[in-house]
C-alpha cells in the first residue's frame, strides 16, 4: 500500500482539475490488490483546519498481516457552504452493480464539485 501512497502522490496536485484526481485514483485501482475495497464519501467535515470543510473522500482499503486494514485515503477539500451541505454520502464498490469510478462522475456531487475551487488536497495511510 506504500506503493499506492507514493502513485498517488507523485501524481496528484491541488492545482489540477477533480476529473484528473479521480482519474488518477482510478488508474491506481486498475492493479488489483487480493480483498481491496474502495470507498467514495462526502460530507462537510472539520478536519483540516478549524472550520468545516466540504470534502470528498477516495479511500482505497485493503487487509494487512494483523487482521485489520491499510486505507490510502486521497481527500480533495472545498469551501463549505449552504449550496455543498445538502452532500453527503459513503458507499462502498461492494454496494454498487456498477463500477464505483463510473458511479463518482454520475454523481451530482461530481458534477457540483467539479465547478468549485479545490482549496486543498490530502493524500495519507492509516491502518484501521
Amino acid at each position: 500500500m506504500k506503493r499506492s501512497l507514493e502513485f498517488l502522490r507523485e501524481r496528484i496536485t491541488d492545482k489540477m482539475p477533480l476529473e484528473e484526481m479521480v482519474a488518477i485514483f482510478e488508474d491506481l485501482c486498475r492493479e488489483p490488490i487480493e480483498d481491496e475495497m474502495i470507498l467514495f464519501e462526502t460530507g462537510t467535515f472539520t478536519t483540516i483546519s478549524d472550520k468545516p470543510m466540504f470534502q470528498l473522500s477516495l479511500v482505497r482499503q485493503a487487509p494487512n498481516e494483523d487482521e485489520e486494514f491499510y486505507q490510502v485515503h486521497l481527500d480533495i477539500f472545498y469551501e463549505a457552504c449552504q449550496e455543498n451541505e445538502i452532500f453527503h454520502e459513503s458507499i462502498w464498490d461492494e454496494d454498487l452493480e456498477e463500477n464505483i469510478f463510473d458511479y463518482i462522475r454520475a454523481s451530482e456531487v461530481f458534477a457540483y464539485a467539479k465547478e468549485q475551487e479545490c482549496q486543498a488536497v490530502k493524500i495519507y495511510m492509516d491502518q484501521t
